[in-house]
């Protein structure tokens, strides 16, 4: 998918806009339109923004923000991301003689009333009016509109009361990925385009009261290897680096988001304010009964944290409703948890049985020293609930992945 920029730079309540009229064969010929152009391999949106409007109008952008993705598609193959940003603050003077046309300065009231193409109405309008994270989908047939369809939602996470520290789970609502990984998909190996996945990590760190745009994520394994991280191992969603091949992550560094991915697993997020420990677990059925949780709380141990004091929200995941496994899933269950765990498991007629893992993780915590008080389980099954969460089950593995978060 092609990925552009369009920015809209307001400057005492008039727009600077582009009139297209010099370049030829210009397939915005005549139109006003922002500034804003392609983006070059590797660049960010905000890069491609930056550079962008500098070379169309002399002026270095310093406040901006970005008020969402625009999608359109046309019969002719040119189909594109566009992320609409507003600018309000610059640098520099702005140039005489734009290569693409002619710049002015227009009334905010006037820019609607302008020829541009019949679909920028629908993204203008709410961007004068200071809107953010739009997600819309605009479609073209011989530069005819024949689809506009306004897909904006609020992002949606959940948040536990027993964790002080900015954090979150995900859903899938809010972002501005489509088909299968629609809306919200934070999984950055599942086939999604690279920059709608970093918009969608963008909004929901955002709304999680992250500021952070570096974070620690590892190649999950379903394994029990938990490793205590520091500012070394963060790196941006796509960044270069090695990935850590570990489930759960334990740090006492402030401003440094811990984050892992889910679609069914059992995510767990620990804090022990007293002695400033995060952590952030990925809790499947093989890493719990390989004691992943008792990984974690040996880790908080060496950085000095009673279990007493650990706090833990336990999120989303496929419940006892949906959660059919066998009987060698049983088996080492009971072993984890030196009992029968009756209370965690239903027998079926067909030899099968229901597992609530979520139930399970929190018997476990309880084992390791966790106050049954300082435990909270938020969202729901993530099976019975298609349109909130992300299930490898229910959607035989086609499908994006939530993640949960945790900063100190």
């Amino acid at each position: 998918m092609l990925s552009t920029t369009l920015c809209y730079i307001e400057k005492n309540g008039k727009y600077l806009l582009l009139h297209r009229v010099k370049k030829k064969n210009d397939i915005n010929h005549d139109k006003w339109i922002g500034v804003g152009g392609k983006f070059e391999p590797g660049e960010t949106a905000e890069e491609c923004l930056v550079r962008e409007v500098y070379e169309e109008t002399g002026l270095t952008l310093t406040e901006y923000y970005l008020a969402g993705v625009i999608k359109f598609y046309d019969n002719a193959g040119g189909d594109q991301d566009m992320y609409l940003f507003k600018g309000t603050d610059f640098t520099g003077e702005l140039i005489k003689d734009c290569p693409e046309g002619e710049l002015l300065w227009v009334d905010a009231d006037k820019v609607l009333d302008l020829p541009t193409w019949e679909g920028d109405h629908f993204f203008i309008e709410p961007l004068l009016k200071g809107a953010r994270n739009l997600n819309m989908t605009v479609r073209y047939a011989n530069d005819v509109l024949t689809e506009f369809k306004d897909d904006t939602e609020p992002v949606k996470i959940h948040t536990s009361t027993k964790l002080t520290t900015p954090h979150g789970f995900s859903t899938r609502v809010g972002g501005v990925s489509d088909d299968v990984y629609a809306t919200l998909n934070l999984g950055m190996n599942r086939g999604d385009d690279i920059n709608r996945v970093k918009e969608n990590w963008r909004r929901f760190l955002e709304t999680a009261g992250i500021t952070a745009r570096e974070f620690v994520c590892g190649a999950q394994v379903h394994g029990n290897n938990v490793h205590i991280a520091t500012h070394a191992d963060a790196r941006p969603a796509y960044g270069p680096g090695e990935l850590i091949e570990a489930d759960g992550y334990v740090t006492n560094e402030p401003n440094l988001p811990l984050a892992i991915f889910t679609a069914d697993c059992v995510p767990l997020l620990l804090q022990d304010e007293k002695a400033g420990v995060v952590g952030a677990i990925h809790c499947g059925w093989r890493s719990t009964v390989a004691d992943i949780e008792g990984n974690a709380i040996a880790r908080f141990k060496e950085l000095n944290s009673d279990p007493a004091d650990i706090h833990a929200a336990i999120g989303p995941a496929i419940d006892a409703c949906c959660f059919e496994v066998g009987s060698e899933v049983i088996e080492a269950v009971q072993k984890l948890l030196n009992n029968p765990a009756t209370a965690y498991i239903t027998a079926k007629e067909n030899g099968k049985y229901m597992l609530n893992l979520r139930g399970v993780v929190r018997e476990r915590l309880i084992q390791l020293g966790l106050k049954p008080d300082n435990i909270e389980l938020t969202g729901g099954c993530t099976m019975c609930h298609p349109e909130l969460y992300y299930s490898h089950r229910y959607s035989n593995g086609a499908r994006g992945s939530l993640a949960a978060v945790i900063q100190k």
